[in-house]
C-alpha cells in the first residue's frame, strides 16, 4: 500500500473525449451488470454488449472485469467532496468524517461490495495501480481532516484500520453500515490512550 501520490501520468488523463465517453459507457454498463447478476454472473463481454461496443474495444480499456470494477470503485472515491479540517472537533470525529461516503456504494448495493472485494485483491498491474491510487486518495482525505500537526504514522494507522474494517465488513463479520462506527470507536480508544 502506498501512502504517497503516484508519480507519472495517470492513464485516465490520456484519453480523448471520445475514448472517455466509451470508458464512461463501459463503467455504467458494468454497474448495471453487477446490479443485475452480481460479480460472478457477468463478464467483460456482457458489459461490452450493454455499452454497445465490441468486446475487443472493452478489452482495450480494461484487462478484466476485476479491472473494470476497481475503476468503478476508484471513480466513486475520486468524486467525493474534499474533507475539511475542523480543529474544534476531536481527531476521531475528523477522521470518521473524512471517510463518510467512501463506503456508500457498499451500503446501497451488497453486490457492489462483493464485486469490489473480489476485484481489489487480484494480482494484476492495473489493479495494483488503482489500489495505489485509492490508498493515496484515502490517505490524503485523512491527512486533510487530521490537520497539519498530525504525524504521518497516525494517518497511516488510520488508513490501515479503515482498510481492515472494510475488508472485515466485506467478509460479512459485520455490516458496512457498522464499519465506520467500529472504525470511529477504535480511533477514539486510541486517542484516549
Amino acid at each position: 500500500m502506498s501512502a504517497s501520490v503516484p508519480s507519472g501520468p495517470n492513464p485516465r488523463q490520456l484519453l480523448s473525449p471520445r475514448q472517455s465517453a466509451t470508458v464512461d459507457s463501459l463503467l455504467r454498463a458494468g454497474i448495471e451488470a453487477i446490479n443485475d447478476h452480481g460479480f460472478n454472473g457477468f463478464s467483460l463481454r456482457d458489459v461490452a454488449a450493454r455499452a454497445n461496443v465490441t468486446h475487443t474495444t472493452a478489452y482495450n480499456y480494461f484487462t478484466s472485469k476485476e479491472h473494470l470494477v476497481a475503476e468503478i470503485h476508484w471513480r466513486h472515491l475520486s468524486q467525493l467532496t474534499e474533507p475539511t479540517y475542523d480543529p474544534t472537533q476531536p481527531l476521531a470525529e475528523r477522521l470518521v468524517a473524512a471517510l463518510v461516503g467512501a463506503g456508500e456504494p457498499f451500503l446501497q448495493n451488497p453486490r457492489m461490495a462483493e464485486a469490489a472485494l473480489a476485484a481489489m485483491v487480484i494480482a494484476d498491474p492495473e489493479i495494483q495501480r488503482i489500489r495505489d491510487d485509492i490508498a493515496s486518495l484515502l490517505f490524503q482525505r485523512l491527512r486533510i481532516a487530521a490537520g497539519p500537526d498530525t504525524d504521518a504514522t497516525t494517518i497511516e494507522g488510520a488508513l490501515l484500520l479503515y482498510s481492515g474494517t472494510m475488508l472485515q465488513a466485506g467478509l460479512g463479520y459485520f455490516s458496512f453500515d457498522d464499519a465506520l462506527t467500529r472504525f470511529g470507536t477504535v480511533i477514539q480508544h486510541w486517542a484516549r490512550t
